[in-house]
Parts: C-alpha cells; sequence; structure tokens
C-alpha cells in the first residue's frame, strides 16, 4: 500500500494495519497537537464529516491513501476564519429568511433547517474552541451573555417544537441577530487572543 502523509510518500506492508482508522491511530501517535485535515484514498476525497465511517476502510496492498494533517492551532484557526464568514452572510441574510418563513411553503422549512443547522455548526465550533483553548465566554468579556443566548435558543427550539411559522420568523427577524452577533463577537475576540498567545 501506498501511504502519502503531508506529501511525504511511503511504502506501507497492508497487513500491518487492517482498517484505515487502525492507520490513523499509528499516525496520530507521532503527530501530537495535529489534526487530520483531509484524506483521500485512490483519488477520491472523503468527507471527514464521514471519517467516523471511513475509518472501517479494509486496507489493501493496492491502495493509495493520502492524509494530510495540520496543526491545531492552523486548524482551529482556518475553522473560525470559515465560522465568522457564515456569521457574517447569515446575519445579513436575516430579514430575507424571515420573509420566507412565515411564508409556510416547503422552502420555508427547508430554510428553518438549514438555519438550524447552521446554528448546530457554529456552536458545536464554540465548544470545540472553549474544549482545545479553555477560553471562556467570561474571559472574552462578550456584550451578550450566555444566558441570554441559551434563552433565546430555547425559544426557538419551543418554537419550532411547536411549528408557529409566525413565531419562528418574528424570532429569526428580531432575535437571532443577538444570537449571531454573540458568536460573532465570541469568535472574533478567540481568534485575537489566539494570535495573541500563539504566535
Amino acid at each position: 500500500m501506498t501511504l502519502v502523509v503531508n506529501g511525504e510518500e511511503r511504502k506501507i506492508d497492508s497487513g500491518r494495519f487492517k482498517t484505515l482508522g487502525d492507520l490513523l491511530n499509528d499516525l496520530r501517535k507521532e503527530r501530537q497537537n495535529q489534526v487530520v485535515k483531509r484524506i483521500v484514498v485512490n483519488g477520491v476525497e472523503v468527507p471527514l464529516s464521514r471519517l467516523d465511517e471511513a475509518k472501517e476502510i479494509e486496507l489493501r496492498e493496492d491502495l493509495v491513501v493520502e492524509i494530510t494533517f495540520e496543526s491545531l492551532k492552523a486548524f482551529l484557526m482556518e475553522t473560525i476564519e470559515e465560522v465568522l464568514n457564515y456569521i457574517s452572510k447569515a446575519k445579513a441574510l436575516l430579514s430575507s429568511v424571515a420573509d420566507v418563513i412565515v411564508k409556510g411553503t416547503p422552502e420555508s422549512y427547508k430554510t428553518i433547517h438549514d438555519l438550524a443547522e447552521g446554528l448546530n455548526a457554529i456552536e458545536n465550533v464554540r465548544m470545540n474552541t472553549v474544549r482545545i483553548t479553555g477560553i471562556t465566554s467570561e474571559e472574552l468579556g462578550l456584550k451578550v451573555k450566555e444566558e441570554e443566548l441559551v434563552s433565546i435558543l430555547n425559544e426557538f427550539v419551543e418554537v419550532l417544537q411547536a411549528r408557529d411559522l409566525i413565531k419562528v420568523a418574528d424570532l429569526v427577524d428580531e432575535k437571532l441577530p443577538t444570537v449571531f452577533g454573540y458568536y460573532e463577537d465570541f469568535f472574533t475576540k478567540a481568534r485575537e487572543l489566539l494570535r495573541e498567545t500563539y504566535s
């Protein structure tokens, strides 16, 4: 089997590792504070969102596996930039999103679903940033307090469950700008702190 790690090619006895997961576990031992950025198997990129499934790929002699690792800090900084770009775009669209939601069409439900997924992804990145760095919201001195964020998100979940599209649209228009403002403030300040701490 041919293995390429960060551009460096090596021949590996495919019998040494049964699955891609076994190989990744072994490679991670020598790469502390690094994360997998990209995996390509026989020219096909494996989405990292499906990494758990990909770990079950059985390794054979005819495979070419390319793995790119990067530092945790670089990965986190890149992710924060992507989240900040998403937030900027989403904030600009909230009024038009509210208009679409209130119509009650299939597009309305897709828009609600997409918005909820986006918020979930942002919160996951925030929690991982806190876990990786130890940064807290209090330490960053955010304008919006975490309790207010939780209250708005709980209210959002309640009106979603009630399927009250008018209330969902009102929340999107009136309160979600506060939620996105919280996340924007969090990630902007976290990015600055990371630059200062790790430069």
